[in-house]
């Protein structure tokens, strides 16, 4: 059983139901996902940057788990993805990025989007308390405080518990033939809410197989248009 936790909100319900059919295409091995919200006050980012820290807290701290965001698809099987992290690291993450945010090239960090957790390590993850500390990246910091976005990036953990992943396990808003999972990371330009998008046909693709497998409904996807979650332009796979 392949433990998959995804980061989500309201307004990510549709490409979080892409997301869960490509997982389930490709992998071959049974899958445990599971959708969850953020309930702690937001400080930065997306509604759901906290979901990642409290994956090893559902599974009581025992086995592997991946954790992804709501925005993305996956192209491989992620039992790959689950075997690359060794017994030597607590986690691992791409951290060599490629692709854009927006209009600029993804910088290097520790991203925390895609995820392979070897729970037992992580113990110390306890979602009651790990955030008391993460302060906003506008506020001045105290002692003993950290900003959202160095938390996010996890530079408060030991380098050597980080195991680094191929790229190609998160490449942001590109497609290439070695692509294993693309990530939607910046809002705005979403392809569901902006259909100028470069990969909307690739998409749309995805969406449309989601749909012919059931499981997505025709009038869900409506529900979600008439709300703004997603653009208008999609209304031709409701009809056609």
């Amino acid at each position: 059983m392949i433990k998959v936790v995804i980061g989500t909100e309201e307004s990510q319900f549709i490409p979080q139901r892409v997301l869960e059919f490509s997982i389930r295409y490709h992998t071959t091995n049974e899958v445990d996902i599971r959708c969850v919200r953020q309930i702690e006050r937001r400080l930065g980012g997306t509604k759901f940057g906290f979901v990642r820290f409290g994956v090893p807290s559902m599974f009581n701290y025992e086995g592997k788990a991946i954790y992804l965001d709501a925005d993305q698809v996956v192209l491989s099987d992620l039992q790959l993805l689950v075997d690359s992290l060794d017994d030597q690291h607590t986690l691992a993450l791409v951290r060599d990025l490629f692709g854009t945010f927006g209009a600029k090239p993804v910088p290097k960090r520790n991203e925390t989007s895609v995820m392979v957790l070897n729970c037992a390590k992580l113990k110390a993850w306890n979602p009651q308390t790990l955030f008391n500390n993460v302060v906003p990246n506008d506020v001045t910091l105290e002692p003993g405080k950290i900003h959202y976005r160095d938390f996010m990036w996890l530079k408060w953990m030991d380098e050597e518990e980080i195991q680094l992943l191929d790229s190609a396990w998160n490449h942001f808003n590109i497609l290439r033939e070695d692509t294993k999972l693309v990530h939607f990371s910046h809002v705005a330009s979403q392809p569901w809410k902006n259909p100028q998008h470069p990969l909307t046909e690739f998409w749309s693709h995805w969406l449309v197989k989601t749909i012919k497998a059931g499981f997505l409904k025709r009038t869900e996807l409506l529900r979600e248009i008439a709300k703004r979650h997603i653009h208008p332009y999609f209304l031709r796979y409701i009809f056609n």
